[in-house]
């Protein structure tokens, strides 16, 4: 079981705390979470600070600025990896998503998904954020796949499943493999 510290106000000492009881990532680093502070650097740098704490962070210059992806980057190296955050329109219940032009909001506009694939904040890491592409790549693959205990996936290697993603050198999708298997588009 993966246990995530995320969308709380913890404080950084409450937050370490919660890393050293089993908590082992951070859900939507920056988002909707307490933010870092001179006085206080909330649950941010408590991930930043815990050696063995994961963070996902949404890629997509919205949720988080390209720069403060760039900060995150450099702290926790191999322990950063992306997630999409991703949703689809839903215009009833308690928790709507309205879709506008790059992101999803709620109906008074409070940011509340993005409309981000992972090849997408693949791309933007290498062309906003400065980060290689094979580091990206492994942001998006290895480093979760560590993260959620799934030993035979991320990696290109005998012994590991091939899920890929053939794109061009314009991150356009050309085909897809799923355990081997290949669909083109």
């Amino acid at each position: 079981m993966v246990v995530a510290a995320g969308h709380s106000n913890a404080t950084f000492n409450e937050a370490v705390q919660g890393y050293k009881w089993g908590i082992s990532t951070t859900t939507h680093l920056f988002n909707a979470m307490s933010q870092m502070h001179h006085r206080d650097p909330g649950l941010p740098g408590a991930a930043f600070q815990t050696e063995r704490a994961y963070a996902s962070i949404i890629a997509d210059g919205l949720h988080v600025n390209y720069n403060i992806v760039s900060i995150a980057k450099k702290l926790m190296k191999a322990r950063l990896f992306l997630i999409s955050d991703a949703v689809e329109q839903n215009l009833q219940g308690a928790y709507q998503h309205v879709r506008k032009a790059d992101r999803f909001t709620l109906p008074d506009g409070t940011l509340s998904g993005s409309l981000l694939t992972m090849l997408k904040a693949v791309k933007n890491c290498v062309e906003h954020v400065g980060i290689s592409l094979d580091e990206a790549l492994q942001m998006a693959s290895s480093y979760p796949a560590k993260v959620i205990g799934l030993l035979d996936k991320g990696r290109i290697e005998p012994g590991y499943k091939a899920d890929l993603v053939i794109f061009d050198k314009n991150f356009n999708v050309k085909s897809v493999c799923i355990e081997g298997g290949n669909k083109s588009f």
